[in-house]
């Protein structure tokens, strides 16, 4: 069967586990990296050959370096940290039981008074180590991300990987799953392994969507005043390239080598840029697993 995560209403924080999204009035805590606006954005993730069980945690381990606080571990086991005996003392924590990290998150953000999205919380990594969220990481590219799109799943897939388990699919509302340019297709998914997705098809739906937009445009009043940001040229070949041209590329790329590629590096060449995701995409191997995730900045 085809895994599917319930993911819509989480977001991996720091290198911790899944967490509630902060709310509209849930301020995050610490600057946006540089002068930026807050924004939400799309990423590929790029793998080598990884089973299912282990995307979430090779998402994680890819994004750690591009985080925007840095992290600080403690030790696998907490029993007879200093610290923690002084909670079991203080009766915060259990005498005489062996204790693991998320028993001792929970006591300790509880008695603090701490969500788990604020700044002093206790976490737990997903491979069950507590952490702490230290300082501001200057290569930080994102603060929260998670499976999970307002479009909708991202890539099409293969008819016959249709039953395929290393398909990534995060469970969306239907409203969600319904809505965006892709609307049509129904066989989607948020990513697996590079055989199993159908690039072709999602450059081919988008620019049919640019022909169609572009004869709307022509039949409505293609003459009146143009806002200084402006979609279409008067070129309805060039729309159409230029739609199949961004149709795969996100906003940024994580490569296999862990290096991370945004379209801001390109920002007076975002032609350029596509170009080069598309031809790195394509240069690689069937079984590379390519992953698509929202991010926050």
């Amino acid at each position: 069967m085809v895994s599917r995560r319930r993911l819509h209403n989480r977001v991996r924080v720091g290198s911790g586990s899944w967490e509630a999204a902060p709310t509209d009035g849930e301020q995050m805590s610490g600057p946006a990296r540089g002068e930026m606006e807050m924004s939400k954005f799309d990423l590929l993730v790029v793998l080598p050959p990884t089973p299912p069980e282990r995307y979430d945690a090779a998402i994680a381990e890819a994004m750690e370096p591009y985080s925007a606080q840095e992290s600080t571990y403690e030790r696998a086991d907490p029993n007879g940290i200093a610290w923690v005996e002084e909670l079991r003392a203080g009766g915060v924590l259990p005498q005489g039981v062996e204790l693991t990290w998320p028993q001792v998150a929970e006591a300790y953000n509880s008695a603090h008074g701490y969500e788990n999205s604020h700044s002093k919380a206790l976490r737990v990594g997903w491979e069950g180590r507590g952490y702490w969220l230290r300082e501001w990481n200057p290569n930080g590219r994102w603060d929260y991300y998670g499976a999970y799109r307002h479009e909708g799943p991202y890539f099409p897939y293969r008819p016959e990987a249709a039953d395929d388990s290393r398909l990534w699919i995060a469970e969306y509302p239907e409203e969600f799953a319904s809505r965006g340019p892709l609307a049509g297709l129904t066989a989607r998914c948020d990513g697996g392994p590079l055989g199993l997705l159908d690039l072709e098809t999602l450059r081919d739906t988008l620019g049919r969507l640019a022909a169609e937009d572009h004869d709307a445009w022509r039949a409505g009043n293609g003459d009146a005043p143009r806002w200084d940001w402006f979609r279409f040229t008067e070129d309805r070949e060039e729309n159409i390239a230029k739609a199949r041209a961004s149709a795969v590329p996100a906003s940024a790329l994580l490569r296999l080598d862990g290096t991370w590629a945004d379209a801001d590096d390109w920002r007076d060449d975002h032609a350029s840029y596509w170009q080069y995701v598309n031809a790195y995409l394509d240069a690689l191997s069937d079984d590379t697993v390519v992953l698509a995730v929202t991010c926050h900045c």
